[in-house]
């Protein structure tokens, strides 16, 4: 039988992986007489794509069983009507946890003595996936409150006139100053949904919370040290300015495409 396993060492000494998608290298190892392959694991570098690469590779190599922390509920769902049996919640050295997942297989005493090595993933993937949502969410809540109170504060320092004296009305007027404010502003994307909401309830139209909204995601100048230090100066600079072009005339396309509802 071969075992397919993600590590961060191109041996067995080397620790489990969680992910497939991060995995540094994929071990693929034959249980008769533990030899291995190894093939370079995508690490991130695919994108949101690198764990199905991942899985796509090990399957390839033969293997009928994947030990690993963590696995995306409908890639497990997929693979395990393939007959390809996931066990996640695994952890430590690579041989260790083989060593483990065999003998659990031939000692159904030990199976029930040593749950982690040994759990379906249709059973425990959508729990794992749920507590993992509860966690973000907790992570995120404090941030939520903050741009609720900076509204307040918002509120209090700018009029609502000087908010409408700046978005006069004009489409693209205002879809130039929703750009402004969204390129300058930082956080959570759910924020702008915050923001943009207080905005409509004092009378901006949607053109200018639209471009407001898309800018947020789409042009950062709080990050433009950062993405001028990884990708370089002129790209980030030629990259963001685009972004703001775009944003400006989508918004007041969109705007004008739907009369207003946008």
């Amino acid at each position: 039988m071969k075992i397919g396993i993600p590590s961060d060492r191109p041996d067995l000494n080397g620790l489990v992986e969680n992910k497939l998608g991060n995995a540094a290298h994929l071990l693929v190892i034959e249980t008769d007489d533990m030899s291995f392959k190894v093939m370079d694991g995508p690490s991130g570098s695919a994108g949101a794509g690198s764990g199905v690469h991942a899985v796509s590779l090990i399957v390839e190599m033969g293997a009928k069983v994947i030990l690993l922390g963590y696995i995306a509920p409908y890639i497990a769902n997929s693979l395990e009507k393939q007959g390809i049996k996931i066990v996640t919640r695994i952890s430590g050295s690579v041989s260790m946890a083989v060593t483990e997942y065999i003998e659990s297989q031939l000692n159904p005493e030990l199976r029930t003595k040593q749950p982690l090595p040994v759990q379906s993933a249709t059973q425990n993937l959508w729990i794992d996936a749920f507590g993992r949502g509860l966690h973000q969410f907790q992570a995120f809540l404090p941030l939520l409150v903050g741009v609720i109170l900076l509204l307040g504060l918002f509120k209090g320092f700018i009029p609502k006139q000087a908010l409408l004296s700046m978005f006069s009305g004009s489409v693209l007027y205002d879809s130039f100053w929703g750009a402004c404010m969204g390129s300058i502003l930082a956080g959570n994307p759910v924020n702008s949904y915050v923001i943009g909401k207080s905005l409509f309830n004092v009378g901006v139209d949607m053109a200018g919370i639209t471009a407001l909204m898309l800018a947020w995601v789409n042009v950062g100048l709080i990050q433009l040290p950062a993405e001028s230090k990884s990708l370089g100066t002129d790209f980030a600079l030629i990259r963001n300015f685009a972004a703001f072009i775009v944003v400006v005339l989508m918004s007041s396309v969109l705007f004008s495409l739907t009369g207003g509802i946008v």
